[in-house]
């Protein structure tokens, strides 16, 4: 829990360091509102928790959060698939930018 608030202290840090919170609170609300939002999958993830809690359950729980987060990664718009743009983006710009 104390990484969360010191993680959360850090980017309203550098938020104010950078001067754009409205560009934050714009990021912030594009993924939890509107289509294909971030919503779905914390409840999911959170039901399924809470499933843990149940004796009998709580392999089965753990197994289906996991599975849950490695597809919440492999998305075809999730982690590697801006990762990747991000890349090349920034190869391009690298190779375009000095010349």
């Amino acid at each position: 829990m104390p990484l969360l608030f010191i993680g959360t202290g850090v980017i309203f840090l550098l938020t104010g360091i950078k001067g754009d919170g409205s560009e934050l609170w714009q990021l912030i609300q594009g993924d939890f509102s509107g289509k294909n939002n971030f919503v779905y999958w914390l409840l999911s993830i959170l039901v399924l928790g809470s499933l843990g809690y149940i004796e009998k359950l709580k392999d089965l729980s753990r197994l289906f959060v996991v599975l849950v987060l490695i597809v919440l990664l492999l998305d075809n718009k999730g982690f590697f698939a801006q990762f990747q743009a991000f890349i090349n983006s920034t190869q391009k710009s690298a190779t375009t930018g000095g010349q």
